[in-house]
């Protein structure tokens, strides 16, 4: 072949393969092996130029990985959109967990994101130098006993986060279902949005030598809390604890006025522009939280 003929060629292919719009970022179902149990989740790996920082999405009470609303689900697609992988994980006993929900405790929800975090650090698309954590209610405790102690978390975000030493937070399901716990070795808790799930007695006693506040003074990455002004379940008080306690250098704290403990994703009131401003803020924090040029 003639060498302005290859030339001509190989500037044509050039001009093709850069027009060419990016690999849509892709989702992928992974049962991944836990310290106790098989674990479920999804990652969402973007098309990055050389690899992608990542964050472990940790859901709350009762709920499962692409979380009420499907804001974990959204949340993914989001960070995708500004090169961030996501691995988002079924707790025991929720959402495609083979196991029932009396395996699920403080000590086997930190193993599980523990074994997320490693499966990240693992992969060879992902930037372990630039791992996160997400955390809604009490998967933001788990995130804070996460990473008061794990130097792989650079950046941690908290929604409407349970915080406390202690039953904090917990208190009215402590007077109402730990009596029952203690006589049956479980106790069963009615939810308004899905069926009863039954609590082990060592959720409670863990719950109760929790020292999830007092551990974060050892955190000292990114942190960002977010939480509703009219959150009843979880009060945005208990965020304002948090920034308290951190030994964070680039703590911040934010109030969406109206905003309930779902962020008005669904249910009355269901207001989609506090749940959009919720990602969209999530996301651009994350994003220049793990900016590799920080």
């Amino acid at each position: 072949m003639p060498l302005t003929l290859a030339r001509s060629l190989a500037s044509l292919l050039a001009i093709i393969c850069f027009s060419l719009p990016l690999q849509a970022a892709e989702e992928t179902a992974l049962t991944l092996q836990g310290r106790y149990f098989p674990i479920s989740a999804v990652l969402n790996l973007p098309a990055c130029e050389h690899t992608c920082p990542a964050v472990v999405l940790l859901h709350g009470t009762g709920s499962q990985k692409d979380e009420v609303g499907d804001l974990y689900k959204r949340l993914a697609a989001e960070l995708a959109e500004q090169g961030i992988a996501s691995l988002r994980i079924d707790f025991a006993g929720t959402g495609d967990s083979p196991v029932g929900y009396r395996n699920y405790s403080l000590s086997t929800a930190i193993s599980d994101t523990q074994s997320a975090l490693s499966y990240l650090s693992h992969h060879e698309g992902i930037d372990k130098r630039r791992l996160g954590l997400v955390g809604f209610s009490q998967g933001g405790l788990i995130a804070q006993l996460v990473a008061g102690y794990d130097q792989r978390v650079k950046a941690m975000v908290l929604w409407s986060s349970v915080a406390g030493d202690g039953r904090g937070s917990f208190d009215r399901l402590f007077n109402k279902h730990y009596a029952e716990a203690q006589s049956n070795g479980y106790a069963l808790v009615q939810f308004r949005w899905r069926e009863p799930l039954a609590f082990d007695l060592r959720w409670f006693k863990e719950i109760e030598a929790n020292r999830s506040l007092s551990g974060l003074g050892h955190y000292t990455g990114d942190l960002l809390a977010i939480a509703g002004s009219d959150d009843r379940a979880v009060p945005y008080e208990s965020s304002a604890r948090i920034m308290l306690a951190t030994g964070s250098f680039e703590a911040r704290l934010k109030i969406i006025p109206g905003a309930n403990h779902i962020f008005n994703v669904i249910g009355p009131g269901a207001d989609p522009g506090k749940s959009e401003h919720l990602l969209e803020m999530t996301s651009d924090w994350l994003a220049d939280s793990l900016d590799s040029n920080r």
